[in-house]
């Protein structure tokens, strides 16, 4: 079993380190019911399950506060409660029940999501690599992008094209269209919408 070698104390949180790798970090008041000092042997896995009996009330309050503020997908929820100091044992309970209880729905996250961007010059493959990055499933990312069909894409490219032709107005209408073209396929647009957008704005 690992040895604890420091505790780091940082504001509300406390780092428990064995040769400079931390092994938990825990909030100061959960830690003071389940209190280490350098030297001790730790069993990680059971000091946790420990730790997370007594988080569990307080990280589904913490989830329910934050979820109030503003809607969040399960990946980024879990980050949170991570930083602030609840295990993982803690997280996984909560996410779980809030889950089951219909108060964390990626699915439906997705798609309200979708309502927003679908509004704005936004390219359907950048939405799609934001879903991802929000640990949202491919799935459920399948089923929000119903909203950026083909007319969506095709106004929303010509939309984002006219923001930015003030860029390229001085130069040459095919090297213009060449810098939009790229300009617009790095802002997730594919092709087909690009050279719509490009015909109707150069036409």
């Amino acid at each position: 079993m690992p040895i604890v070698t420091e505790i780091r104390h940082r504001q509300a949180l406390v780092d428990i380190v064995a040769d400079g790798v931390t092994l938990a970090r825990i909030r100061r008041e959960h830690f003071n019911k389940c209190p280490l000092k350098p030297g001790d042997e730790i069993h990680v896995d059971q000091y946790t399950a420990r730790v997370a009996s007594l988080q569990l009330d307080d990280a589904y309050e913490a989830a329910l506060t934050s979820l109030e503020r503003c809607d969040r997908s399960a990946r980024q929820l879990s980050e949170s409660l991570r930083r602030r100091g609840y295990v993982d044992a803690a997280v996984e309970a909560v996410i779980a029940r809030l889950t089951e209880k219909r108060l964390l729905d990626d699915a439906r996250y997705a798609q309200r999501m979708a309502e927003t961007q679908s509004a704005k010059p936004v390219g359907m493959y950048a939405f799609k690599r934001r879903l991802r990055a929000k640990g949202i499933s491919d799935e459920d990312a399948e089923e929000a992008l119903a909203a950026f069909d083909d007319d969506q894409q095709r106004t929303a490219a010509l939309q984002a094209a006219q923001k930015l032709l003030h860029r390229y107005e001085a130069l040459p209408v095919r090297e213009a269209r060449a810098k939009l073209s790229q300009a617009l396929a790095r802002r997730g647009f594919g092709w087909d919408a690009i050279e719509s957008a490009l015909d109707g704005l150069f036409d």
